[in-house]
């Protein structure tokens, strides 16, 4: 394995690699994310004119099966980016540039990794929606009001999705990679973690642990393409990719739907029965990931 692009990301956290650092900057950063949080309460509490109680139930209390719930709850999590670039910053010393990569190398192999990413997933539904006809999916959204959420949404996406890898793969792994020699540490321990953060306790219990499988499986690739690149692009991408199609195109009952154009028949709540097509599921995930690493390998 070819991880020398990684070396400047490693070099950086070896400046402040003691292990108690890493947990207090987690922990920094997470602390640092409830307040994002309690200030969008306050906000929301200020501007409706509610209660902090009311407000808190308005943000928190029900699906995100609408697009200003939607759009609000990607927008929560994407204060982990900066609540992470702050811990880092803190308890490291790093800079923004040491946890994302050179600026160029990100964009670029960010369109690359979304561009692989959304082309396949394009022509699966096609090939699905062609198996199945119209029983595969219904409308959820009509095309203004979801041509009237698009921006908003995809703002959304980005912010949401490069916390997650700031967090995981540019702030955690990196620093673990300064403290450990062996990527089967500073590659598992991360992915595994984000694996655990998807776990979503109101899923039948099948379903909820599939979902970490899935998502601790990407998470571990997400982090070899950030290693082999020396950047979150290539991840960030992918990820983008993944969920712009989850979220915006054909949403999951169960899952963020306010956003979705189309809206698949089934659901995360109906317990899922183990098939070969989760095996297919899975080749898909490492043909993208392979696709994405040989497009971004110069």
């Amino acid at each position: 394995m070819s991880y020398a692009p990684y070396t400047p990301m490693i070099e950086a956290a070896r400046h402040r690699p003691a292990l108690w650092r890493l947990i207090a900057g987690a922990v920094t950063a997470i602390l640092l994310t409830f307040l994002w949080a309690g200030a969008a309460i306050l906000a929301v509490a200020l501007v409706e004119g509610e209660g902090l109680a009311s407000a808190m139930r308005l943000m928190f209390g029900g699906a995100a099966d609408v697009p200003s719930r939607s759009i609000l709850y990607l927008v929560l999590v994407g204060g982990l980016a900066f609540a992470t670039l702050a811990a880092a910053a803190l308890w490291q010393g790093r800079s923004r540039q040491s946890l994302i990569g050179r600026g160029p190398r990100v964009l670029r192999h960010f369109a690359i990794a979304a561009g692989i990413t959304l082309l396949v997933a394009s022509v699966l539904f096609l090939a699905r929606s062609l198996a199945q006809g119209e029983t595969g999916v219904v409308r959820n959204l009509d095309l203004s009001t979801w041509l009237f959420w698009l921006p908003f949404a995809l703002v959304a996406l980005v912010m949401q999705t490069g916390a997650e890898e700031l967090f995981f793969r540019g702030y955690l792994q990196s620093q673990l990679a300064a403290r450990f020699r062996s990527p089967i540490l500073w590659l598992v321990l991360p992915a595994l973690l984000f694996g655990f953060a998807h776990f979503a306790p109101g899923l039948p219990g099948g379903n909820a642990w599939l979902y970490v499988g899935f998502a601790a499986l990407f998470g571990l690739l997400a982090g070899d393409l950030t290693a082999r690149t020396g950047s979150l692009g290539a991840a960030w991408g992918w990820h983008f990719g993944n969920n712009a199609l989850a979220v915006l195109v054909v949403a999951t009952e169960g899952s963020v739907t306010g956003l979705g154009f189309w809206r698949t028949n089934e659901s995360l709540l109906e317990p899922i029965t183990l098939s070969p097509f989760m095996l297919f599921d899975v080749l898909i995930l490492l043909g993208v990931w392979y696709a994405i690493r040989r497009a971004t390998a110069s």
